[in-house]
C-alpha cells in the first residue's frame, strides 16, 4: 500500500483462443476483448488489437482521463480532447521493450480565456498520469492546443 493510503486492485483474465487469438477478460466489464499477436512477429495477425496497441491506448486514455480530471477541478471545459499515442519497441539488453511513448494531445478550446490553464492542465496531467507513471521508458507530451474564433 502506497504510504498516503490509496490502493486499488484490478485484474484481468486472458484466456488463449485459435490462430494467436486471446479473449480478454475483466470482472463487471463486458463485453469481453479480442487481442492477438502483433503482425510485426512471426505468426501474428493484421487487423487485431494487440498487447502493444492495447498499452498505447492505456496510455492514452489515461491521459484524457487525468486530463479532464484538472480540467474539472479548474472549470475549464475543452470543446474537445483527443490523444494520440505512438511508441517504439526495440531490442535493449537482448529483450524486446517499449523505448518510448509519445502523446500528442489535441485539446480545443472555444476562447483564448482558458488557453494559458489548458497548458498548465498539459503539464499536470502528464506529470499525474497514472499508467504514464507506471512505464519504464520515457512517455513524452506535445503541446497542441487550438482555439476556436468566432
Amino acid at each position: 500500500m502506497s504510504s498516503h493510503g490509496i490502493q486499488y486492485d484490478y485484474r484481468v483474465k486472458a484466456l488463449q483462443g485459435e490462430d494467436r487469438i486471446v479473449h480478454i477478460k475483466a470482472a463487471n466489464v463486458a463485453p469481453s476483448v479480442i487481442c492477438a499477436t502483433s503482425s510485426d512477429f512471426p505468426n501474428g495477425l493484421a487487423g487485431y488489437w494487440s498487447p502493444e496497441t492495447f498499452l498505447l491506448a492505456s496510455v492514452a486514455a489515461s491521459y484524457v482521463n487525468t486530463y479532464q480530471l484538472f480540467c474539472d477541478r479548474n472549470k475549464v471545459q475543452p470543446v474537445s480532447l483527443e490523444c494520440e499515442a505512438s511508441g517504439t519497441v526495440a531490442s535493449v539488453d537482448g529483450r524486446l521493450a517499449f523505448t518510448g511513448v509519445m502523446l500528442n494531445p489535441i485539446i480545443t478550446l472555444a476562447s483564448h480565456e482558458d488557453e494559458e490553464m489548458a497548458r498548465k492542465i498539459l503539464e499536470k496531467a502528464h506529470h499525474h498520469c497514472l499508467i504514464s507513471n507506471s512505464l519504464n521508458c520515457p512517455v513524452s507530451v506535445s503541446e497542441n492546443i487550438l482555439v476556436l474564433v468566432k
